[in-house]
């Protein structure tokens, strides 16, 4: 038996399959960076070099982290003169997650009795 389904319901569904397989999700699977994450909420705006002295890994392999998670918004990152000061940007991770909700709202709204049987 074949199922018809609404091109908005694909398109919805294709949206769904965007934002799970983004590079925010990515960013959030790698343990370091949840380590990292950690350490931000619990210690504040802190540098690099701090960090470091914290964790087991080089400092080289926290600055790659630190740069991914900056680059899909998950980190604001300040310059002070040599060092980089990295805090966690509240507004924008939670925003993701509203709208990634949302998007699970509508589709479940929308493809409901295709995908929820």
């Amino acid at each position: 038996m074949k199922i018809i389904y609404t091109k908005k319901q694909a398109q919805i569904a294709n949206q769904m399959v965007d934002v799970l397989d983004s590079k925010f999700f990515k960013s959030l699977s790698e343990p370091v960076r949840v380590e990292i994450l950690r350490y931000l909420l619990l210690h504040g705006r802190t540098d690099i070099g701090t960090i470091a002295q914290d964790l087991p890994q080089d400092r080289s392999v926290i600055s790659r982290h630190l740069n991914l998670m900056h680059e899909v918004g998950i980190l604001n990152c300040e310059k002070e003169s040599r060092h980089m000061y990295y805090t966690i940007n509240a507004s924008k991770f939670l925003d993701r997650f509203t709208n990634i909700t949302d998007l699970v709202g509508k589709c479940i709204k929308e493809c409901g009795p295709l995908c929820c049987k």
